[in-house]
Formats: structure tokens, sequence, C-alpha cells
């Protein structure tokens, strides 16, 4: 098929479903936590680094336990029931069900995702020119299953809620290994036919000596360059990393994710956690913040054919760049991309402001608004440049309730927990607590939670059910000092209105994809061809551990920063570091190139 052998299409639908559910789930992590959970971005971001990190890091674990014990295939088999487990726990509510998921996910993906990897480049002898081309598309797999995954999983999400997005990447993983399963002999007869040198497709003999016969001296070369080259896409995978942070945060806090209208202002508490509906018409159609997460493996699959197709035509040609060329393509690709989203946060730092005389003695601005929002007493009046997200509004109000009525909250909040966790609590139960002489009587500024009942007369909070925390914050909110609530909140109506539009994201992620197929792919290949053939498993878990662990936990641990400095701040991090790193390599080009002895 396409000059390929047909088992290289079994991996392909294999991973395609098992990358349906990882970024599928992916997609929903970071709103679960910051909008369902409220957790602060530090807190998200801490539990992301340790997830993202670890499900990177395990494969190189994974590897060795494939080339020990159990070999590549059931290895991949017993990946795929181990993450099948993790995304259906996810599915329920309990946190221990959360960690434990992401536990399962961590230890399946480590087998799972060197040792498929891992079997594309052994259908091939290692002189076979087609090996580019095969992981490219593999690698448009991957990208099939990770666009397709974002929109089911995000939509089941806006529809039914989070632990329905959950259950369908449950449901995609099982998928994938059923393919696997029904594939797998084919795949174990290409791999037998190449380990005895035998091929049905046509090669062009290479100038390089085949690995399993190079010198000692060739073989630390070539390890050496792989190492290099993992320092530099290590800063690659970090800039890139914050789609599934930050970038999302950015769309579903800053971007109109309305395709076809503008900005309107926002209207109360707890609608940026309703169930959508359909939309009335086609000016309603709105997109999902995970579901953005679709855009680059959508140009990852439009453009992979043609990226494959323009390395084997300059191939031809005498004239493909090496790898390291590539990267630093890729590089410069990236600092491109922080470029786009530099111009975005320009776009969205806007005014807004409303009267305020006197700012409330326990409130600090200094921690919302991104360090944008100030107050100034001369002119009486409370400013923000950019948008205030309903988050920041909410704690905010909730800040400044009055000491004695937080005491009554927490201890209602206190109550309901013990009666939610008591023996028979699937019983009906409610709880309720009297407000304090000197606590004010709530005056929400949107509906009180569906399972709390304020009773004037005899002014008592009356609960039905435990109280999640942004309850709570809702809870607290109603008793803000009211001049104050009203000049958040017109803030917050007036800055909703400086949503950028949800193109700039989508040319964020067409750059970025640019830059990304000029190096993950090449990447996946080169290290099957520049490690010793004894030893492909544990240098494919390596080139996971460095560029996939220590990036994805740089990279979230540096998105729990997020909203402690201006989003023009931040961004301009990203693309000085990524311009710094482009230029460090293209002095290094040659002499990578003379050390990697032969191998294209």
């Amino acid at each position: 098929m396409f000059g390929h052998p047909r088992s290289l299409f079994v991996l392909f639908f294999a991973e395609m479903w098992e990358r349906f559910s990882f970024y599928g789930m992916k997609a929903l992590l970071i709103l679960y936590m910051v909008n369902y959970l409220v957790w602060n971005q530090e807190h998200a971001s801490s539990v992301m680094a340790w997830y993202a990190g670890l499900v990177y890091c395990t494969p190189l674990l994974g590897g060795i336990l494939a080339d020990k014990v159990f070999g590549a295939r059931w290895a991949v088999v017993i990946g795929g029931v181990l993450m099948a487990i993790g995304h259906f726990l996810l599915a329920f509510e309990p946190m221990p069900c959360f960690f434990a998921g992401l536990g399962f996910l961590i230890a399946g993906c480590g087998l799972l995702k060197p040792n498929i990897s891992t079997q594309v480049g052994s259908m091939y002898l290692p002189d076979d020119t087609r090996r580019d081309s095969a992981f490219t598309i593999f690698y448009m797999g991957i990208n099939l299953g990770a666009f397709i995954g974002p929109l089911v999983c995000d939509w089941l999400r806006s529809r039914y809620g989070f632990h329905y997005g959950f259950a369908a990447a449950g449901v995609g993983m099982v998928v994938g290994l059923i393919v696997y399963l029904l594939g797998m002999k084919s795949v174990m007869v290409r791999v037998a036919m190449v380990a005895t040198g035998k091929d049905d497709g046509a090669v062009r003999p290479s100038t390089a000596t085949p690995s399993a016969n190079v010198p000692p001296r060739v073989r630390i070369d070539r390890i050496i360059v792989l190492l290099v080259i993992f320092l530099f896409v290590i800063v690659f995978w970090t800039a890139f990393e914050q789609a599934a942070n930050v970038m999302t945060i950015w769309a579903d806090k800053h971007t109109n994710l309305h395709i076809f209208r503008t900005s309107e202002p926002e209207a109360v508490i707890g609608a940026e956690t309703a169930i959508s509906q359909a939309p009335a018409s086609w000016r309603d159609l709105e997109i999902g913040a995970g579901q953005l997460q679709c855009v680059n493996p959508f140009f990852v699959i439009t453009l992979a054919a043609l990226f494959a197709w323009f390395w084997i035509w300059l191939d031809k040609r005498r004239k493909q760049p090496s790898t390291p060329v590539k990267m630093t393509l890729g590089m410069l690709g990236m600092t491109l991309a922080y470029g786009v989203m530099l111009l975005a946060a320009q776009r969205e730092n806007q005014p807004s402001s409303a009267p305020l005389a006197d700012l409330p003695g326990n409130v600090d601005l200094s921690q919302y608004g991104s360090t944008r929002l100030h107050h100034d007493p001369r002119s009486g009046t409370l400013r923000m440049n950019g948008v205030l997200t309903d988050l920041d509004w909410l704690r905010l109000l909730a800040e400044s309730a009055p000491k004695s009525y937080r005491e009554n909250v927490d201890e209602l909040v206190s109550q309901a927990q013990r009666q939610a966790d008591r023996p028979g609590a699937a019983e009906a139960w409610k709880t309720h607590i009297t407000l304090s002489s000197d606590s004010p009587d709530p005056v929400p500024v949107g509906p009180l939670p569906d399972t709390v009942t304020w009773n004037a007369t005899e002014r008592t909070l009356t609960t039905t059910a435990a109280i999640p925390e942004r309850d709570r914050l809702r809870l607290l909110a109603a008793a803000a000092q009211p001049t104050f609530r009203d000049a958040v909140t017109a803030i917050y109506r007036q800055s909703s209105l400086h949503r950028v539009t949800v193109l700039w994201l989508v040319l964020f992620y067409f750059v970025c994809t640019l830059g990304e197929l000029c190096l993950s792919p090449v990447g996946l290949s080169l290290v099957t061809k520049l490690a010793p053939p004894k030893h492909v498993g544990l240098m494919m878990g390596l080139w996971f551990l460095m560029t996939g662990g220590v990036a994805n936990f740089v990279a979230h641990k540096i998105g729990g920063g997020w909203g402690t400095m201006t989003p023009t701040a931040y961004f301009l991090i990203f693309g000085a570091v990524a311009a710094v790193a482009a230029l460090l390599m293209i002095p290094l080009v040659g002499l990578l190139r003379r050390m990697m002895h032969g191998v294209q």
C-alpha cells in the first residue's frame, strides 16, 4: 500500500485509536482541574507536570522490559489494557479514581508507546530509504487520532459533562487494542522477514555502514549526536506542550470561541459551567476550548503527506537536508509561532475601568488579572487591561466577603462533607447553618447552587449535598462588599469584549505544525537508524524520556506561573528561548552531520 508493507497500516490504525484516547483525555485534563475541580493554576499545572512527565519517562522502563522480558508485541498489549483501565477510572467522580486513573495511564503508556514505534522501524532494512516516509505516515496516524479524540471527547464534555468525555477515551483505547490484536500476526511476520535480511520493496544502498557492523568510535559518535539533538528538542517540546496547558486556558478564558460572531459580555456566575445546548442558529456555533487541540493534528494530517513526498523528492536529487538542518528549521518555526501569540496578547491587552472609591482592606489585587488589575485611589477607579477571567472574578468577590460570613460558609461546607461521608449517605439528608449576627445576608450576583437554599426569615443556609469548591466560592461571592462587587462585575463584563478571535490560535498551531513536521517524525526515524540494534527499544525510551518526559515536566511547571505575569511577557519568554536555541544549533549542523558517519 503506497509502496509500504500492509503491516505498517495495522500499526497506523492501532496507534490512531490509542492516540484518540490519549489526546481526547489530554484535551480535557487541564479544563477538568481548573474549571471542574477549581484548582488554582499552580496546583493544576503541578499535577499536569507529574502526569505528563511520567507518561513520557516510563517508556524508558517500557523499552527495557520489552527488550528483556515481554517482547515488543506483548508490551503493547499489556500497555493497552492498562491504559483502557486508566481512562475508564477517570469516568468516575471520586478523587481516588482520578489519581488511580492517571497512574494506570502512566504505566500503560510506558509499555505501549516506545514499543509500537520501534516496530515501525523493525519493518525496514537499515538502508531502506522508505524509513523516513514510513515514520511520517505513522505520524499521520498518530495525528488522525489526535484530531478526532479532542473533537469527540470535548463535545461530550460540553453536552453531558467531563466524565462522559473520559469514558469515550476509554472506548477508543479498547478499539485500538482490538485492531492491534487482529493484525499482530502480520506485523510479526514482516518483522521476522526483515530480521533475516529479506525485503519485498526496492531500497537504495546507503553509504552508511550497517549499524550492526560499525566500529565502537562510530557508534559513540552517533549516540553523542542523538544526545545533542535531544537537548535541543527538549526546548522545542517545552514550548510546544504549552498547548495542553496554557494555550487551552488561553482558549477557554481569553478567546472568543464563537466562530461567526464577536464576543458578548459575560452574563452570570455559573454560566461558564453550564452544559452547552445545541446552537439555535449558525451564528451561535461555538468550538470548545478542548476541541482546539485538534487544530495541530489537522494541519499534520493535511501536510504530512506533502512533507513525506517533499523529502523523497529532495532525496532523489541528492538535496535532502540533514536531520540537524531539519530540526533547526523546526526551532525557527516555534520562534515564529510565539511571535504570533505576542501579537494576539497585544490585541487582547485592551483597557476596562469602573468607579471604585475604596478597595476592601482584605483584598490583594496583585493575585488577579495576570498582574493587570489595579486600583487608583486618586481617581477612584478600578482598571484592568485584558480579560478578567470568570474564576478571577469569582475569587475576587469571595475574598472580599466578611470574615464572619466566610467562617459560617466554611462550617456549612464541613458539615455537608461529614454528612456525605457518613455510612448510609445514599439516603436523603440535609444540613443547615444559621448566620451569625455580624454576617451580612447573601445577595447572589447569580443563582445559588441548586442544592443550597437561603431562608431570609430565619437567616439559614441549607444544603442537601456536599458543596464543591466552585459552589463554595459562589456562596462567598454572595456576601461581597456591594460597591466592590459592582465594580469587579463591571470590569468582568467589559473585559470579556476583549476576547480575541480564535484565528490567532489557528495561526499559532499552523506555524507550530510546520516546525513539528521538520523535527518530530524525522527524529523518531533517526533514533532507529543511529541506535545500536540491540538497544533500539532503550534508545527510543530515552527519546521519549528526554523529549517528552523532561520537556513536559518543565513545560507544565512553567505553566504554573501563568497568571503571575502578563500574557505578553509569558509568550515572549518562549519565543526568545526558541530563537536562542535555533541560533545555537546553526553552527553545530556541520559537526553533527559528520558525526553521523553517512546516516541520512
